[in-house]
């Protein structure tokens, strides 16, 4: 568990100076004049032990009558300040759970353990579990005891022991070190993508108010984002809000659904697997009949003579038992002794044809509504830099390309290249099924299909995916129109 930071030691040891000094009697006369010279002890010790060398600065700001010995080693015992007085002084003025740095896990904690820690009804390891929190998990506290705190996250609320969390700041510099995701949300009305950390460095783009961005990177004042595959840029930290994107609790009921669900799919998986096999060896059985009904067909004189007939009469009334067994016909082979280039054709089959299940079709029609109803069905799959795959990846003009495929457009696979064809239109006069591009600060770089409603779909970057955006997420340079043209 990270143990109190510097901040609590310090404003223990200036509440306990401060509080010493009054008990030890420090004079305030009538009319007295306050200034920094005579107020604000503790201000003025924190300021002391950051940034002075000095060896006793409670002496030295009491001029004597405390020393910093005194505080925890008093000479006059009734009057002694005690350790335990100290420590709830330090807890009243500073909570473990403070968050300055990081304001986000104000009253907050997050998960360090190695991974998932249980979530319990009471304090201790007897009590019934009833949920889990992941490592780098958030929580809100609600106490602190001893050795275990009181947390809600999710919908669970209950008891982790203490040594499993870092608290306000700390758990801000824990998700800092640790690789957790963070998304930058604009707070101004536009705000510049630079090249480099330098508020001289060449914009890139231009980005909107109150869109979000995962971040790379936070260094003082420029945080790194990354707009999309072609684009990773600075802006000013101060423009944007960073948020953790810490994992919430899951409950034993929450678990247990998934669970279920999972098994379900996974059976219905097996089901489909098995149809499928079973329909593949049937059609297998039915391609070599057919093809052994052929060869006898090419093998059968023309004319039908009745010589012919003769000599072929003594092997047809041959019981069928009798022969051999190379020569029975190759449809009643079991389905296990295909080779294993057959085997291979039909794996391939199979997986073609559970793919095309799981994508609806592209509609007969041509108009830019039924283009984007087909294109928003593959929101969620991956984004694989110079793929062109629906389902399995592709990349921003792969995207394009392969929707705009199914209703009969051929296209390149060059965002830039694609810019050249069709009609340019207005931005003020988008239809559905448009496209958009952007600049990357030296050309066109990124492509999207105009969805309607001031939305994109677009092929975006590893992180997300196919997604919808905002139209001006970034700033497009320029729009066309092919469906029609």
């Amino acid at each position: 568990m990270y143990k109190p930071t510097k901040r609590v030691m310090m404003l223990g040891v200036s509440s306990a100076a401060a509080f010493f000094a009054l008990c030890a009697g420090i004079d305030a006369t009538a009319g007295q004049v306050y200034d920094s010279s005579n107020v604000g002890i503790a201000n003025r010790v924190e300021e002391y032990i950051i940034e002075g060398n000095d060896a006793d600065p409670v002496a030295t700001l009491t001029n004597g009558i405390v020393k910093a010995s005194d505080v925890f080693n008093p000479g006059n015992k009734e009057e002694a300040v005690t350790e335990e007085a100290v420590a709830e002084e330090v807890v009243n003025k500073a909570s473990l759970t403070d968050a300055k740095v990081y304001p986000q896990f104000q009253d907050r904690a997050v998960v360090t353990a190695d991974s998932k820690v249980n979530i319990r009804t009471e304090a201790n390891t007897d009590s019934e579990v009833i949920g889990v929190l992941e490592r780098g998990g958030v929580c809100l506290v609600k106490e602190i005891g001893d050795e275990w705190t009181k947390i809600a996250s999710g919908t669970c609320e209950g008891y982790i022991a203490n040594m499993y969390l870092a608290y306000g700041d700390d758990a801000g510099e824990w998700s800092d070190s640790n690789g957790i995701s963070r998304t930058a949300t604009v707070n101004t009305a536009t705000l510049k993508v630079r090249e480099g950390k330098d508020e001289n460095s060449d914009c890139v783009t231009l980005i909107p108010e109150g869109e979000e961005y995962y971040v790379y990177s936070v260094s003082g004042e420029w945080t790194e984002v990354c707009v999309d595959d072609d684009i990773r840029g600075f802006v000013k930290s101060e423009y944007v809000d960073v948020k953790y994107e810490n994992p919430r609790a899951v409950s034993v009921e929450e678990q247990a659904e998934a669970d279920r669900k999972a098994k379900e799919e996974a059976d219905a998986a097996w089901l489909a697997y098995l149809a499928e096999q079973e329909a593949l060896q049937q059609q297998a059985a039915e391609q070599q009949a057919a093809e052994q009904t052929q060869v006898a067909d090419q093998t059968q004189p023309a004319d039908g003579t009745v010589a012919d007939q003769q000599v072929a009469a003594p092997a047809a009334e041959q019981p069928a038992a009798e022969q051999p067994a190379a020569e029975q016909p190759a449809a009643e082979q079991p389905a296990a002794e295909q080779t294993a280039p057959q085997q291979e054709v039909a794996t391939e089959a199979a997986t073609q044809a559970t793919t095309q299940q799981k994508v609806t079709a592209a509609p007969a029609g041509s108009t830019g509504v039924d283009l984007v109803n087909y294109a928003l069905q593959f929101v969620g799959n991956p984004y694989v830099w110079g793929g062109t795959s629906l389902t399995n990846g592709a990349d921003c003009s792969g995207f394009v390309l392969s929707i705009y495929a199914q209703f009969g457009y051929s296209l390149p696979h060059s965002a830039a290249a694609q810019s050249g064809y069709g009609v340019e239109v207005s931005l003020s006069d988008l239809q559905p099924g448009d496209l958009l591009f952007y600049s990357n600060g030296s050309g066109i770089g990124h492509v999207a299909i105009y969805a309607g409603g001031g939305m994109v779909v677009h092929a975006s970057n590893k992180r997300d995916g196919i997604k919808t955006s905002n139209y001006n997420y970034r700033t497009p340079v320029k729009a066309v129109r092919i469906l029609g043209q």
